[in-house]
Parts: C-alpha cells; sequence; structure tokens
C-alpha cells in the first residue's frame, strides 16, 4: 500500500522522529486499517489549516485542544501530564493572541504567532501519534517527544 498523502504532511510535522518511527508505524498502521482511520481523521484535522487568517489560526488551536485533551487524559506517567499541562497553558496564550489580531497586527507579528502555532503543533502532533498507535498496542516510538515541555 503506497503511502498517502495525509501521513506524509504528518510526518512533515514531527520531523527527525518521523524519519526514524514512520517507517515502523506505517507497517503497523497498515495491518490495523481501525487505528488508521481514526489517527487519519485527526491528522488532517490537525494539519488542515496553514493559513495566516485568525479563523484558520482558531481552527488549528481548537483541534490541538482537542489531542492535548486525549493526551492528558491517556497519560501513563507524571512526564506526560505536565507536558499536557504546559501545552494547554500554551494553547491558552497563543488563543489570546489570535484574539489580539482583530484589531489587526503587523504582518511580522502574524508570521510569527503562526511559526509559534506550528511548533507547538508539531510537539502535539508528534506525542498524538506515538500515544495513538501505543494505546492500540502498536510499537513505541524510538525516541520518545521533546524530554522537556516547551513553550512557543
Amino acid at each position: 500500500m503506497p503511502i498517502p498523502t495525509w501521513f506524509v504532511a504528518a510526518l512533515r510535522f514531527i520531523g527527525v522522529n518521523g524519519v526514524k518511527y514512520g517507517p515502523l508505524v506505517w507497517t503497523w498502521l497498515s495491518a490495523n486499517p481501525e487505528v488508521r482511520e481514526t489517527i487519519e481523521r485527526m491528522v488532517k484535522r490537525l494539519t488542515a489549516s496553514t493559513g495566516q487568517d485568525p479563523d484558520e489560526m482558531r481552527k488549528t488551536l481548537q483541534a490541538m485542544r482537542e489531542q492535548v485533551e486525549y493526551l492528558r487524559n491517556s497519560a501513563d506517567d507524571d512526564f506526560e501530564r505536565r507536558r499536557a499541562a504546559a501545552w494547554s497553558t500554551s494553547l491558552i496564550r497563543l488563543e489570546h493572541a489570535v484574539e489580539m489580531l482583530r484589531g489587526g497586527a503587523a504582518r511580522a507579528d502574524v508570521k510569527r504567532l503562526r511559526s509559534s502555532i506550528d511548533a507547538l503543533r508539531a510537539q502535539i502532533l508528534d506525542a498524538f501519534l506515538i500515544e495513538q498507535v501505543e494505546d492500540a498496542g502498536g510499537p513505541s516510538a524510538i525516541e520518545a517527544p521533546g524530554s522537556t515541555p516547551t513553550e512557543p
């Protein structure tokens, strides 16, 4: 089965871990279509919006919030719980920043905000893919995503 565009997009977002973990997880997902379909829906939602329009950013943040909630609920240890809490705090800050765009903002500020959203999205997507696969009994990531929670 050829690798679909949604999976390639996900790997592009998650970077190095995707290169190492991608082939292993794709083989497993190919044999587990029900898990693949669930992950595909969520990845498409997380990667669908890349525009600099405030409404597009809000859509991205809402999809990210849903994934952080999933990650918080499925956390296996204190590190995962702290990481989800840090991401939730970061999402609140980013949501406030997007609201401030309503009055207009410099192009550079909008671009910087979109970049911050994309950086956080990459971290969340990486953790989401790993957690979904592990929760369904699939292979664990070769390298755990980030050793410390980061903020935009």
